[in-house]
């Protein structure tokens, strides 16, 4: 929770700096960003929402299966405390990518509208350096969920590796 109270700090300071700046920026400069974050998300969002899918069928029908009970699901967890924290570091990522897919979806819902409804003799400065703060947020949130997915690969990648040169050396012993 603490890494998620510092994006929103430095996404703050990032506003608060370029508070002067933010007012000539225009709503269509943001398009391309956007644009960016929804389709960044939507991928992050589908293929490691697969990913645990694939990895941890167990875990989902264990969850969600009628003639599972749910003690057993919690004890291989608990059993290994690994797959549980990668497992729950993945679903982390989707949740976030989830947060931000909502998030972009309700810019673009309600921009056009309150626009339309001028602002509602709102300081436009003041809501041009909200949409900055937010976007900002937005944006950090998901580069850190993409560097997650990165570091979560290269260490799956590195167990894989250690298991398979353990399986080498095992087999070369008997």
């Amino acid at each position: 929770m603490t890494k998620y109270f510092m994006i929103l700090v430095i996404a703050g300071v990032m506003s608060w700096i370029t508070y002067p700046e933010i007012t000539a920026i225009k709503y269509g400069d943001y398009k391309d960003l956007i644009v960016a974050l929804l389709n960044v998300s939507s991928i992050i969002f589908a293929i490691i929402g697969a990913w645990i899918a694939i990895i941890y069928p167990k875990a989902i029908g264990k969850t969600f299966g009628n003639n599972l009970k749910s003690n057993e699901f919690y004890a291989h967890l608990n059993e290994n405390k690994g797959d549980s924290n990668y497992l729950s570091e993945l679903v982390e990522i989707v949740l976030v990518s989830a947060v931000v897919l909502i998030c972009v979806l309700i810019i673009q819902f309600l921009y056009p509208v309150v626009r339309g409804m001028g602002f509602f003799g709102l300081n436009v400065s003041i809501l041009k350096s909200t949409g900055f703060f937010i976007l900002a947020t937005l944006t950090i949130c998901q580069l850190h969920a993409v560097f997650r997915v990165i570091l979560a690969n290269y260490f799956f990648l590195n167990q894989l590796r250690k298991k398979n040169v353990d399986d080498e050396i095992d087999r070369l012993h008997k």
